[in-house]
């Protein structure tokens, strides 16, 4: 239930490494890889959606889909939202450990 969580904290450290890297602020740069990682959990729900939508409606044509079929998050299984939301979850605690920290 929880594959998403290494592959967005992975993410936001490679984003956060690279941003510190070239200068950028360590709380600037844990923000942008929370938004890079919970992206990349969001965009592959959609895609397994879209997948999902072409075996069931289309004909196993992608060309047969309308362009917001991923989009439909009423559409997404139980498992689709759970693990994305503890995904993005983990992502947004672990940058706000970081800025919550950088403050003291």
């Amino acid at each position: 239930m929880f594959a998403h969580v290494p592959v967005a904290i992975g993410i936001q450290l490679a984003c956060w490494g690279i941003g510190r890297a070239l200068g950028a602020p360590s709380r600037a740069s844990v923000w942008i890889g929370c938004f890079a990682g919970s992206a990349v959990c969001v965009m592959r729900e959609i895609t397994q959606r879209e997948y999902q939508w072409i075996e069931q409606f289309g004909g196993g044509r992608r060309a047969n889909m309308p362009g917001y079929a991923g989009l439909e998050l009423w559409a997404w299984n139980s498992h689709s939202i759970s693990e994305t939301i503890v995904a993005i979850a983990a992502s947004v605690a672990l940058a706000a450990i970081v800025t919550w920290r950088g403050t003291r």
